[in-house]
């Protein structure tokens, strides 16, 4: 038996002979690892994307929020129409809802219904009023000037705190230091002290992103605003009359969520009985849910590109089987030689196992490759592990084991007589 450095140096020198066939033979080993890796890189991108913004709601918050019924509102005759819609969520509810048991408190937001100009464009922004502990309960952070103290709560001024996007849309590019610059909304002019930013996505029903909106203390606004907003859609005017938008409720024991989320939905059915004006969202709910579905979603993904390995290893084993018939001479020579079955079989199935390895590299490469051009062009996160690389990388080699030992045993099996005489 020849020793096994031989074996394996005399299968890469043959391979190295073919240098074209070797490569097009690895190409499906290559497109498939290629495939597995970007498909694994694309849904694990997605799948962290969508539960940061979950969690950015707080796994430790349950969020009720005012919807709008299809029956809100109630007509006026007069030349132009007149509308008044009056729903959601009231002081009444946050009182009652503070009185159970697993609620540590409540922050309100109420949007004011205000149109933001600049110039005479309209802005997708929003003017909330927002209670002193949204800055922590929407997991945002300061990059500028400060956060609301409790003297502005107590003392209501004109100020406000913005959200990188309005920092962006209502200030000159380039623009530092706009703490102290004013911005003008119907009427009033409020002092920018602050600017905050969400870099995990953090959007809330009826209210959007903390990136979108001014935020002014919740005395100011129900100072300057009440608890409703006049509104022209150009058939009349709409007056809106609503307390509260969302609620977040931070939660004592995270343990009985669950529980609080189902008296809480039991309260509201009973109080609001009327009317369905009111959804409730348990974003530790939704991760689960999420998890599972991305989870399978992953598999799914997976499934389909492993496919085209095993397409990849059928190539592979259809050209080594051709191989073994051009190489009759060879074998047969060798076989003349001393060279015996378990020589020749070891030497085909190096050299199988050696082109899908390279293959499953070259399909790293390229999957990692892939990746970088879809999150620079396309803007979607990607995420490429290790776990999945070594997994491509050791799958690819058991695919040149599997599909490599049949042509193998086929060349270990040729009669050297037979083959010397028929060449």
């Amino acid at each position: 038996m020849m020793l096994f450095s031989d074996i394996v140096q005399l299968s890469l020198q043959n391979l190295r002979l073919h240098k074209v066939r070797s490569v097009l033979t690895s190409l499906g080993v290559i497109f498939g690892v290629g495939s597995v890796i970007a498909m694994l890189a694309i849904s694990e991108g997605a799948k962290r994307k969508a539960l940061e913004q979950i969690e950015a709601m707080g796994i430790d918050k349950i969020i009720v929020y005012s919807k709008k019924p299809p029956s809100a509102g109630a007509g006026v005759s007069s030349s132009r129409t007149s509308r008044i819609d009056a729903y959601g969520l009231s002081a009444v509810d946050r009182r009652k809802i503070l009185e159970l048991d697993n609620i540590e408190r409540i922050t309100r937001v109420r949007d004011a219904r205000k149109k933001i100009l600049k110039g005479l464009d309209r802005m997708d922004l929003k003017l909330v009023g927002v209670d002193r502990d949204f800055l922590e309960d929407s997991a945002s952070g300061m990059v500028a000037g400060r956060w609301f103290s409790g003297l502005d709560f107590h003392s209501p001024q004109n100020i406000c705190v913005i959200g990188s996007n309005v920092k962006r849309k209502l200030f000159p590019l380039g623009a530092r230091d706009v703490i102290g610059a004013p911005i003008r909304v119907e009427g009033q002019v409020f002092r920018v002290i602050g600017v905050l930013h969400n870099d995990i996505g953090a959007t809330y029903p009826e209210v959007g992103n903390p990136n979108d909106m001014i935020l002014i203390p919740f005395p100011t606004s129900e100072i300057l605003y009440g608890n409703y907003a006049y509104t022209d859609d150009g058939t009349g005017i709409r007056v809106t009359l609503i307390d509260y938008d969302v609620f977040l409720l931070k939660i004592r024991n995270l343990e009985y969520i669950d529980n609080t989320a189902r008296r809480l939905i039991n309260y509201l059915g009973k109080s609001h009985s009327k009317v369905k004006d009111w959804e409730v969202i348990v974003p530790l709910d939704l991760l689960k849910q999420r998890e599972a579905t991305q989870n399978i979603f992953t598999i799914v993904m997976s499934s389909i590109a492993g496919i085209s390995l095993i397409v990849g290893g059928i190539g592979i084993m259809n050209i080594m089987l051709a191989s073994v018939f051009e190489r009759r001479k060879e074998i047969g020579t060798r076989r003349a030689l001393g060279a015996q079955k378990v020589d020749i079989l070891l030497q085909f199935l190096i050299e199988t196992v050696s082109l899908t390895s390279l293959g499953g590299l070259l399909g790293v490469i390229l999957g990692i490759g892939i990746s970088q051009i879809i999150t620079y062009y396309a803007g979607m996160p990607t995420v490429y592990s290790l776990w999945s690389i070594v997994a491509s990388m050791l799958i690819s080699s058991l695919v040149g084991v599997i599909f490599g030992t049949y042509p193998a045993w086929q060349a270990a099996q040729q009669n050297p007589i037979t083959v010397l005489r028929a060449e």
